[in-house]
């Protein structure tokens, strides 16, 4: 946290005394892609994809965690099945809200919805139950702390390698995970921050520093208004 081979073409030729016959190339299957799905960003940074899906465009698109890439035009691999090859790129990013668009290689993969979620929703406030799922600690559920603004603190377990994962209310996408800090609201309690870890194992509960995550909505209106990749998203 802040905290792959091509498509593959087989022609086989078979020589019959001056006849040659070949085989029409056979294209490997699209693998499906979804938040909660874990990649490498640039070969190194391990992250989980927000949600994939389409923008106003057309184009295939995911969306992770900006911090986890430096540059555009970053290359993106599947984080269990490397030997796919390039998933996509890295299209766009924003620090401020910590998102970067991934346009996707339809010839590798195909964006699908994430099981269990029906559609969006707006960010949660105090007391809403969040869950969260990523590469290190899959799927975990807490409380959240606090809301100011875009952002949003929340008690579900979250550790390095989720950055990017989607956090989800009642089966609404709401949020991309960032990292973990400290809310605002701690106050005088958030000096603790520095000592606390970041969460491996939600048996660590609840000694492990909050997560950070940001509203989907305003990443999503962000990328439109800019015109940027990812402008219109929808998911898949």
């Amino acid at each position: 946290m802040r905290f792959t081979g091509l498509a593959k073409l087989a022609v086989t030729a078979v020589m019959a005394g001056a006849t040659a016959l070949a085989v029409p190339a056979v294209a490997q299957a699209a693998i499906p892609v979804s938040g909660g799905t874990p990649v490498l960003v640039n070969g190194v940074a391990g992250c989980t994809l927000t949600a994939a899906g389409y923008d106003a465009a057309g184009t295939p698109v995911a969306f992770t965690a900006a911090h986890c890439s430096d540059r555009i035009n970053a290359p993106v691999v599947l984080r269990g099945d490397p030997g796919a090859g390039v998933i996509g790129t890295v299209a766009t990013r924003n620090e401020i809200l910590d998102y970067s668009v991934i346009r996707l290689n339809p010839g590798v993969v195909v964006p699908v919805r994430q099981p269990g979620v029906t559609g969006r929703g707006a960010p949660p406030e105090f007391g809403d139950v969040v869950c969260k799922d990523g590469m290190s600690t899959g799927h975990t559920c807490g409380i959240t702390w606090q809301r100011d603004g875009n952002e949003f603190w929340s008690h579900a377990c979250a550790g390095y390698g989720d950055s990017g994962g989607p956090v989800t209310r009642d089966g609404r996408l709401v949020g991309l995970l960032s990292g973990g800090h400290m809310p605002p609201a701690a106050g005088s309690v958030g000096s603790v921050g520095a000592i606390l870890p970041s969460c491996l194992h939600p048996v660590q509960s609840p000694v492990f520093l909050p997560a950070l995550a940001y509203s989907f909505d305003a990443i999503v209106t962000d990328a439109t208004d800019r015109n940027w990749p990812g402008r219109g998203f929808r998911m898949a």
